[in-house]
């Protein structure tokens, strides 16, 4: 019911990619892989639906590709995007109490329980402690046995003086490091960046923030000419 209420809009996205990274062939449409209502940071509710697409022309028939864009919006197991969650663990960090964070959602126009905030709190700052070294290697190794190539997506979400910095798998959508940073602090991004992408490294493409962003002009100077950078679409 809350859904049919609050429901805004409907954005719809096709995976950034539409060629098999095995034949080369066009892909086709499958199935939704995932169809629900999201709360943004602005107060709207919008319905994204992710498409999954598949190749009819080679023997990797089952494997199925999404978007990127819509998996930065839409993160498995929430209701709100990655920005909202950003932020309740922002302002957990700054020592607001739930209640004083569920006055400001309500302001922005974002329905949330103190309980979810709690519970969002506590899944999200886990995250922090992945062994991403570890993640990295088991992550690309997988990606060049199966793929013969890497592809991964970078979110980064400002929020006034902390940049919180996201590195997916591409073709799983499995977060691989998840990183906070004061926002200035070019030196220790970009090294933490250099462990994820290196000139040497067969990345093939890495999906990221809009161009013009601190951390995609950070990607574009570490990565190897060959590397084709394809931003996130806005909402």
């Amino acid at each position: 019911m809350g859904e049919k209420i609050h429901e805004r809009n409907t954005k719809i996205y096709k995976p950034e990619i539409d060629i098999c990274p095995f034949c080369g062939q066009k892909l086709s449409y499958r199935y939704t892989i995932s169809n629900k209502v999201i709360q943004f940071s602005a107060g709207a509710y919008i319905r994204v639906k992710n498409l999954g697409y598949g190749c009819n022309h080679c023997e990797h028939n089952k494997e199925i590709y999404f978007s990127q864009t819509a998996a930065k919006f839409c993160i498995k197991g929430y209701t709100y995007s990655s920005k909202v969650i950003a932020l309740i663990y922002y302002y957990k960090m700054k020592h607001y109490s739930r209640e004083q964070i569920c006055d400001i959602f309500f302001n922005l126009g974002i329905e949330i329980s103190d309980r979810n905030v709690d519970l969002i709190y506590n899944k999200y700052a886990k995250q922090f402690n992945l062994d991403y070294k570890k993640n990295i290697i088991d992550n690309y190794d997988n990606m060049l046995k199966k793929y013969n190539q890497i592809r991964i997506s970078i979110d980064s979400i400002r929020i006034e003086d902390i940049a919180f910095i996201s590195i997916r798998n591409f073709f799983t959508g499995e977060q691989i490091g998840l990183h906070k940073f004061n926002y200035e602090d070019d030196f220790n991004i970009k090294k933490l960046l250099n462990e994820y992408i290196s000139k040497e490294l067969n990345i093939t493409y890495i999906f990221t923030v809009r161009e013009m962003f601190k951390v995609a002009i950070i990607v574009k100077e570490l990565a190897s000419d060959d590397c084709k950078i394809v931003a996130f679409e806005k909402h």
